[in-house]
């Protein structure tokens, strides 16, 4: 069942265009599980297969950047986002201005 979890989650992550980000929760959310945000988070830290999935465009609800993001930390996360075209300002997305939502 876990795993299962899991790939919807990845199959969400590959839905974020190019330039935009997402959060946690707004993930848990989509997949119907409103209190899971941890568990997207644990499905994102367990990925074996980071070349399919852009996992540095999920962020947390305040648009923070993941000190433990599991492609090499926060600088890593800020670079692949910055490569993008999305501006970092004190490690934190313009949710605004970025933020991708699927409803």
């Amino acid at each position: 069942m876990q795993n299962d979890f899991y790939e919807r989650v990845y199959d969400l992550i590959k839905l974020i265009p190019f330039g935009r980000v997402t959060t946690f929760g707004e993930i848990a959310r989509t997949l119907g599980q409103y209190s899971a945000s941890r568990l997207v988070g644990r499905a994102i830290q367990n990925i074996n297969k980071f070349g399919n999935v852009p996992i540095h465009r999920v962020v947390f609800k305040n648009g923070g950047l993941c000190k433990k993001f599991a492609l090499g930390g926060v600088k890593a996360q800020k670079h692949l986002l910055e490569s993008e075209g999305i501006e970092i300002k004190r490690y934190r997305v313009d949710l605004q201005k970025y933020g991708f939502y699927f409803w």
